[in-house]
């Protein structure tokens, strides 16, 4: 009886811990976008884009290709340095998925909406707004 006990405890041990290290993919591209957004770095924002996104920069409104969008980036970090950067909301459903920020630089704090697509268990950034 000790055994059978033992198995089953082992057992839902090792389902737990599985399911704990299970990857989370919309965690995971927030969490990239966060990082790059805390440093910066345009070129890490843009390995989370779509090969189009909608970008708003200060009213600015458009849709650029990936590469496109990153230089535009990189313009906006060169000329904001980051200070610090809070995340205020997020939401992840079938039909939307997003996360806002507020990104305070040296000149202004900025409002930065960050829309996702989910497509093959991967979700994506199809617009991005800085306001």
């Amino acid at each position: 009886m000790k055994v059978v006990k033992c198995v089953v405890l082992l057992v839902l041990v090792s389902l737990t811990s599985l399911s704990a290290s299970a990857k989370n993919p919309f965690d995971d591209v927030v969490n990239s976008i966060s990082s790059a957004l805390k440093t910066g770095t345009s070129k890490g924002i843009s390995a989370t884009f779509m090969n189009s996104v909608s970008l708003s920069i200060k009213r600015d409104e458009r849709v650029y290709t990936r590469f496109q969008a990153e230089l535009l980036l990189d313009d906006f970090f060169r000329s904001n340095k980051v200070s610090q950067l809070k995340e205020l909301q997020r939401a992840k459903s079938s039909a939307n998925s997003f996360v806002v920020f507020s990104l305070r630089t040296s000149s202004s704090t900025y409002r930065v909406f960050v829309k996702l697509v989910e497509s093959n268990n991967e979700f994506k950034v199809s617009e991005l707004r800085i306001e």
